[in-house]
């Protein structure tokens, strides 16, 4: 017998996110078919519970009981007993019998507690109806507003508006929301324990739901339980109830709806923190005024809102996806200390438009104008953003190391403006691979990782990837190490990261009572890797000096792990040199989304002439670019991409054509080409390059 309480529709969402197997074992455990005594305990203190049902009809509605505490009892751990609590005017009102499926949340704003059971109504009368339990599970705290509820004086006057569209004042309640719920069902004979109805809670930011139109609604699905209860039961059966609360009136605004599953394209990506988007067709509009017993205070946002978007801040992340290659203007809105020689500055548009959407692990180019005090021309540097995106803002953090970084640490207050260019770049983690990572990473090339894990390790406690994550770091001393309080506690509350940092200067030591957080002296080397890792399929990801990464990199060839697993971080693809491949064999990017070479069996041939140094080439379409030609071929080209210097490899094209094969920053004067990011162009005659 098939004992999962997931049904085949969760199942199919938890595949498609990568998370299935690891599910398997976490929801047999946590979905009972019976209610812990602390659910009991907790439903009993309730005076208001939400429910999903269907109508006659078939149609899902969310609603919300009220009554005295206590109205909700348990004489056992299978049965549930709710006593009255429906408002005059709800959709369900005379809609409940016996057989029917009811899904039931227990929420508490003020301690962000909430719990949920799931059953059959298998008896009702006079004092109530009795629920059979059929499933009982706790949920995290994500996303609850905090509001104090009051008690008001006087009864409400039922009325009940009853239409097939939004009118402006429902549209109104919907765009300034920070909360609804939803309830869905599945009533296949198929779906086994997962049978049933469910409902449940949503919540961000003012302005996560979009009015479309009348009739059309648009939410974001942030990262939650992986359980996909809600997304599960739409896949196959996408009528769907929406409640939103109106807490300075009282009104109640239920929607009948028929959802749609988006999982891709612009919207999606611009809205900061959303996995997936639900469209919302309206069927039937209910707004029962002034229903409810209570008026709410103003929320206390729940901490996981803070980097999420709304659809206002989505719109212009559209709007500047366009502008990624001109040249903006932007206030330095904030400066952190990170470490003794690290800071970090957050960057807001000052030209009133949006943040593009970046992926962790991305860079941004900022143009610095001349200082001729300091001795400095006007430059362009390259820096990791070293955060996960918010749909607000920016933020670098950079090492005082040099001239144009010790400018930025002296000039770059608060209030500040400064020119930006981008994002762009390829080193970003590969979305729903189900193989463990390990993030490598020495001095300032910690920024990508910290991004990433921003990216992946979320709310506290939740996980985008749910297989182990290694980071590595190495660094001079704890002085010198930025970001050290944070991946501690990253640590602490994420059981799939593992963190080690070498200290080269001798430091030693733990991090306290964090079992999963190691320091240590030394170097990170492949002999001291070794000891730490039972070397297996993993996915690499490299950022450091030139030289760390290429000694990473030969280091983990040499004990046979795949050219394709290995990543690193560059501006451009010119710090680590990689295997020559065999004839005829594809070279894997340097990151997840760079283009790939062509096959050279495919690939045009063409001759490549190297002025400068009198050495010829062949171009078969078996390197990346250019400058590795140039390099297999032992040819020397400056190349300082890691280092920021994008431009570096710039040189003078004296005979032929090329094509970029990705996005550049760097200002370059006529005639001359990128040698990181370029190929011959197709039908191109002989190359000769001024090098």
């Amino acid at each position: 017998m098939d004992t999962s309480p997931f049904h085949a529709g969760e199942l199919a969402i938890q595949q498609r996110v990568g998370v299935r197997e690891q599910m398997a074992g976490a929801g047999a455990a946590g979905v009972r078919d019976h209610m812990p005594d602390q659910h009991r305990q907790f439903f009993g203190e309730l005076p208001l519970f939400f429910i999903g049902a269907l109508d006659e009809a078939g149609q899902p509605w969310a609603t919300m009981l009220v009554n005295d505490a206590g109205f909700i009892t348990t004489p056992d751990a299978r049965t549930l007993h709710i006593a009255g609590g429906m408002l005059a005017g709800d959709p369900l009102q005379g809609q409940l019998r016996v057989g029917a499926h009811l899904g039931g949340l227990g929420l508490v704003p003020t301690t962000r507690r909430r719990n949920r059971v799931n059953g059959v109504i298998a008896a009702m009368d006079a004092g109530g109806m009795r629920v059979a339990v059929s499933q009982s599970f706790g949920n995290c705290p994500q996303y609850i507003q905090d509001r104090v509820q009051t008690p008001v004086a006087t009864a409400p006057v039922v009325q009940v508006r009853r239409t097939a569209a939004l009118s402006a004042e429902d549209q109104a309640l919907i765009a300034r929301a920070d909360t609804f719920f939803i309830a869905s069902a599945n009533l296949d004979a198929q779906a086994g324990r997962g049978q049933g109805v469910d409902v449940s809670h949503r919540g961000g930011r003012p302005g996560f739901v979009r009015v479309d139109d009348e009739r059309t609604l648009t939410s974001p699905e942030f990262v939650g339980n992986f359980f996909f209860n809600t997304l599960g039961n739409l896949l196959g059966h996408p009528r769907a109830g929406l409640l939103f609360i109106d807490f300075d009136s009282g009104d109640m605004l239920h929607v009948a709806v028929e959802a749609e599953i988006i999982w891709d394209g612009p919207q999606l990506k611009a809205f900061a923190g959303a996995e997936q988007l639900l469209r919302f067709h309206v069927r039937e509009v209910v707004r029962n005024v002034g229903a409810l017993p209570f008026r709410w205070s103003e929320p206390k946002p729940a901490s996981q809102v803070a980097r999420t978007g709304s659809w206002e801040e989505a719109d212009r992340a559209q709007q500047a996806a366009a502008l990624t290659r001109a040249w903006r203007p932007y206030t330095v809105t904030e400066v952190a200390r990170e470490s003794a020689s690290v800071q970090s500055f957050y960057l807001e548009p000052a030209d009133g438009l949006g943040v593009a959407a970046h992926v962790p692990g991305q860079f941004i180019s900022l143009r610095l104008p001349g200082d001729a005090d300091a001795g400095l021309a006007a430059r362009i540097r390259s820096y990791t953003l070293s955060d996960a995106p918010d749909g607000r803002r920016y933020r670098i953090s950079v090492k005082r190391d040099g001239a144009v970084s010790g400018w930025l640490h002296d000039h770059l207050a608060p209030g500040a403006r400064i020119e930006l260019l981008g994002p762009g770049g390829d080193f970003v983690f590969e979305h729903g691979t189900r193989r463990p990572a390990v993030l490598l990473s020495a001095g300032i090339g910690i920024t990508p990782m910290i991004a990433m894990l921003n990216g992946l390790l979320v709310n506290g406690s939740r996980t985008r990837h749910r297989h182990a994550i290694h980071f590595f770091h190495g660094a001079r001393n704890r002085d010198e190490q930025p970001f050290a309080e944070h991946l501690q506690t990253m640590a602490a509350g994420h059981r799939n990261l593992n963190v080690h940092i070498r200290y080269s200067g001798g430091d030693d030591g733990e991090a306290g009572d964090i079992v999963n957080w190691q320091a240590s002296s030394g170097r990170i080397d492949i002999d001291w890797l070794k000891t730490q890792l039972p070397f297996d399929d993993y996915d690499f990801y490299l950022c450091g000096p030139a030289a760390f990464m290429q000694q990473m990199y030969d280091g983990l060839r040499g004990l046979n792990v795949a050219d394709e697993r290995i990543r690193f971080e560059a501006f451009g693809p010119a710090s680590v040199r990689r295997d020559a491949a065999p004839a005829g064999s594809v070279i894997p990017h340097a990151g997840a989304t760079q283009p790939a070479p062509v096959r050279a069996r495919d690939a045009q041939r063409v001759p490549v002439q190297f002025a400068r140094s009198g050495m010829s080439a062949l171009w078969d379409g078996s390197t990346a670019s250019l400058l590795a030609l140039a390099e297999s071929k032992g040819v020397v080209a400056e190349a300082s991409c890691r280092s920021g210097q994008c431009g570096a490899c710039a040189v003078g094209l004296l005979s032929g054509e090329v094509e970029y094969t990705r996005q550049c920053s760097a200002d370059i004067a006529p005639g001359q080409v990128l040698l990181c990011s370029t190929v011959p162009a197709a039908g191109s005659a002989a190359l000769t390059l001024a090098l």
